[in-house]
């Protein structure tokens, strides 16, 4: 980096942290999704959220568990009064990182495949006050990222990426437990990552947007989605680093539609906890592990609880 370069990186930062407290500090009018949960999954993105590694080919795992309550949750065609559900899943992500570069970041696409291991769920089916609880198993949904554009500047690392979730999981309106949502989406996002390589503090947003097509079963069109996670954390010697991860959600807009017989549910999240990782070589391959736990500190008609992800990751 030349001399030239560097006044440019406080003004980056200065507009990404801007843009951030204004996102989390714009709160109107809210409500809350379908089922009360949205395609993406909160939590999933952490430390170095904005750095694209180098070209290749990159598989990811993250165990994933969910245990919360929740009232007056839309289900389908129903609302269920007090829930009590722990969910359990694993997903599988593919990344290829070309050599083409566009606009001087390189190109990636990627996947992410997640099957359900268990879904429990027990609570009180409005109108008629009857109690139920049941598992069910099987593929959920499916995200694809067909543009995925990585920069490397200086101690400025920035990923701008398109997903969009595909409903390929099971789902049953007539059915309590689902392992899909049955709605399409798409999802703009940017993420960004500042790490200073002499001492190795890291600070990491990721940024995403999701605007929600309607669920045909139900005639329930859930409303646009912002989400914001963060990893503020010190990387040490050997390859490991530890730090505090979080994220807020906010709904933008109103779930609109015929099935939105029950008037507009306002939510949001908040949520923060541990995050420890270590990433290293193991046969000449990148190896990396990710250990993070979420408690939600501020719910509002969303499921309130903990969250733990494992993640492994490996370049071949």
């Amino acid at each position: 980096m030349n001399q030239a370069e560097s006044p440019r990186h406080p003004r980056v930062a200065s507009l990404i942290l801007g843009i951030m407290l204004t996102l989390i500090g714009f709160q109107p009018r809210v409500w809350a999704a379908e089922s009360a949960t949205g395609v993406y999954l909160l939590g999933y993105q952490s430390t170095m959220s904005g750095y694209l590694p180098g070209p290749g080919f990159y598989l990811r795992d993250d165990f994933y568990v969910y245990q919360g309550n929740a009232k007056n949750v839309p289900f389908s065609r129903r609302i269920e009064v007090d829930v009590r559900s722990r969910f359990i899943t694993d997903l599988v992500a593919a990344t290829y990182v070309t050599p083409l570069e566009i606009l001087g970041a390189h190109y990636a696409a990627g996947i992410i495949w997640s099957s359900v291991a268990n879904d429990f769920l027990k609570g009180r089916l409005h109108p008629v006050l009857r109690t139920g609880e049941g598992n069910y198993t099987g593929v959920s949904d499916l995200t694809v990222t067909p543009v995925n554009l990585g920069w490397h500047l200086g101690q400025f690392h920035i990923m701008a990426m398109g997903n969009f979730y595909a409903p390929v999981g099971s789902y049953d309106p007539n059915r309590r437990l689902n392992t899909g949502l049955n709605r399409w989406a798409l999802e703009p996002n940017l993420a960004v990552t500042w790490l200073q390589p002499k001492y190795g503090q890291e600070f990491s947003i990721s940024m995403g947007y999701t605007v929600n097509f309607e669920n045909p079963a139900t005639q329930y069109r859930t409303g646009n989605e912002f989400h914001l996670e963060y990893f503020l954390g010190q990387h040490l010697p050997k390859g490991f680093a530890v730090g505090l991860a979080g994220y807020v959600y906010n709904q933008m807009t109103a779930d609109t539609g015929p099935g939105a017989t029950r008037g507009a549910f306002h939510g949001q999240a908040i949520a923060l906890g541990p995050c420890l990782t270590f990433n290293g070589k193991i046969a000449g391959h990148d190896i990396g592990l990710n250990a993070r736990y979420y408690n939600e500190v501020k719910l509002v008609n969303r499921f309130n609880g903990q969250t733990f992800f494992l993640t492994l990751s490996l370049g071949i």
